[in-house]
């Protein structure tokens, strides 16, 4: 079990490499989640996050992989139980996304083979978190906690761990996280605006172009 998840958190982050985003899609219902998948999609940006918080998103995560094919990563965000993984192993997700760490979350997620970018803050719980088997590590929210310093900071005692920074990373952020060192970055509102409840998509893909290209510098 655990040699299947070495090798599909290698691919993962084979994958999250490639890109460098990992897009968040979070609202009050899915209707819009697939058009927003289809832009970042045709902006380069190709591992996407829909939040559990959000109903249906299940159902929306099955949709955008079957219209987007394998080239695309859709994952499950704010996992937070047992339960919940076990859900999202039996919808096919292709990546679980943490807001905590959670040794029972994880440890669920290894029984499946299924990568899982666990969020944590602290030094100790992002040791830990890496030491537990999570594909990447989300220093969330990095916003609050000191923006591209803290990720600096925190980076230099743990070099080896990959690490994404979410929660409060704005898009003229990027740069700045990346060139830090961050692994990868994840944008939710910054990047997606108002596309997910109906907004203008040709902003989203303005937006979601600039970044992926952005990204792509550190690739």
């Amino acid at each position: 079990m655990r040699a299947t998840l070495k090798k599909h958190n290698i691919r993962f982050r084979e994958r999250l490499a490639a890109s460098r985003v990992i897009a968040v899609l979070r609202a009050d219902d899915t209707e819009y989640f697939p058009d927003v998948a289809h832009v970042l999609y045709d902006s380069g940006i190709r591992v996407i996050e829909a939040a559990l918080t959000t109903p249906g998103a299940l159902d929306a995560i099955v949709r955008m992989q079957v219209e987007l094919g394998p080239d695309t990563m859709v994952g499950a965000g704010d996992v937070r139980t047992v339960s919940e993984v076990d859900n999202c192993a039996s919808a096919g997700v292709d990546f679980l996304v943490t807001p905590t760490f959670s040794a029972e979350v994880l440890d669920r997620a290894q029984h499946y083979g299924l990568p899982v970018v666990c969020g944590a803050l602290t030094p100790t719980e992002i040791d830990a978190a890496w030491r537990h088997g999570a594909a990447v590590v989300k220093v969330f929210p990095v916003g609050p906690a000191g923006g591209v310093p803290y990720l600096h900071a925190v980076r230099a005692p743990l070099p080896e761990i990959p690490l994404v920074p979410a929660g409060g990373v704005t898009l003229p952020d990027v740069e700045a996280y990346l060139g830090a060192g961050a692994f990868a970055v994840a944008a939710g509102e910054p990047l997606i605006g108002d596309a997910v409840a109906g907004g203008k998509l040709d902003e989203l893909g303005r937006r979601a172009s600039d970044l992926a290209s952005l990204a792509g510098k550190f690739v």
